[in-house]
């Protein structure tokens, strides 16, 4: 019976605790922006549960008066966050809207960046090996983006126009 190699197993110990040792500075060091912005991060996920108190001063009467109006608690409960911020009156929460619209910004791109990899990847398998770059380019490009079609003009402004049956 063989045994187990006794003297490799410091050597991938080390190996690994060092690995391991560099993934944990990594994730520090990228994690380290989103310590500086917890607070905004945690205002704009939530901002009914925020303390006023907690919040820059700017933005501190229109999140009061925010979370004092009970159709906006309820819109933030059924809608998306953006969809909930985009629907918020211009006029009375003008910094609120602001804000969100920065804090948008910092996660609408890596957004788009997961969705168009994980889009890819779906199609881009062993099974469907057969794809151009020019079919992959346009299967992305519909799949990522925020475009509706009008079919039903689309259709009709076709001589052969046949409804599906």
């Amino acid at each position: 019976m063989a045994r187990f190699p006794e003297s490799n197993i410091s050597v991938q110990t080390k190996r690994y605790a060092s690995d391991i040792k560099s993934l944990a500075e990594e994730f520090t060091r990228r994690f380290r922006d989103f310590a500086a912005i917890e607070k905004d991060i945690a205002l704009f996920s939530s901002p009914f549960s925020v303390d006023t108190d907690n919040v820059p001063a700017h933005l501190q009467l229109e999140l009061i008066e925010l979370q004092c109006d009970a159709e906006s608690r309820s819109r933030h409960q059924q809608l998306s966050l953006a969809n909930f911020y985009r629907q918020l009156d211009k006029g009375r929460f003008r910094e609120i809207r602001e804000f969100a619209k920065k804090m948008l910004s910092l996660f609408g791109s890596t957004y788009l960046c997961e969705k168009t990899f994980s889009v890819m990847n779906l199609n881009k398998s062993r099974v469907r090996t057969r794809l151009t770059d020019s079919h992959l380019r346009d299967i992305l490009r519909i799949n990522t983006s925020a475009f509706e079609p009008d079919l039903a003009f689309v259709l009709q402004s076709r001589s052969q126009y046949h409804p599906s049956h």
